[in-house]
């Protein structure tokens, strides 16, 4: 994954990427450049009530289904997984099997220790962003 990632398009055109079902009125989701692990953002997940996409809001990063308060949990890092071990952890193994989302990311980044050197630009889908990869979501 990556350190943070930013999103700047709004819910409309989410809504359409996505072609997710109508939208709550009162949704508000101004654009984000700066968003960090720990902080609620936007997914796109199966309704669990009507089976249908939906745009919900959620909690960047795991928190084992043990613990009661998340916040307990902050001190530890379960944001990233490796690929190549990601069926070997347990803490991942279940999530990866059986639970998915869909994150809208216009693009992403990684903060450098570079002293006196300016940050790299961030990565970019290419023209239009909020490219659908998978064609199994429901």
């Amino acid at each position: 994954m990556c350190g943070r990632y930013y999103r700047r398009s709004d819910k409309q055109r989410i809504a359409e990427a996505f072609r997710l079902g109508k939208l709550p009125s009162d949704f508000q989701l101004p654009a984000d450049y700066n968003i960090a692990p720990s902080t609620n953002q936007p997914v796109i997940r199966t309704d669990p009530e009507t089976g249908e996409r939906c745009l919900s809001l959620m909690r960047w990063g795991l928190v084992p289904a043990k613990l009661a308060d998340p916040d307990a949990f902050k001190v530890y890092t379960t944001t990233n997984a490796r690929a190549e071990s990601i069926l070997d952890k347990p803490i991942w193994r279940g999530p990866f099997q059986h639970t998915r989302c869909l994150v809208p990311v216009d693009g992403f980044y990684e903060w450098l220790q570079r002293l006196g050197l300016p940050q790299p630009p961030p990565v970019e889908p290419g023209e239009g962003a909020l490219h659908q990869t998978s064609k199994n979501v429901r």
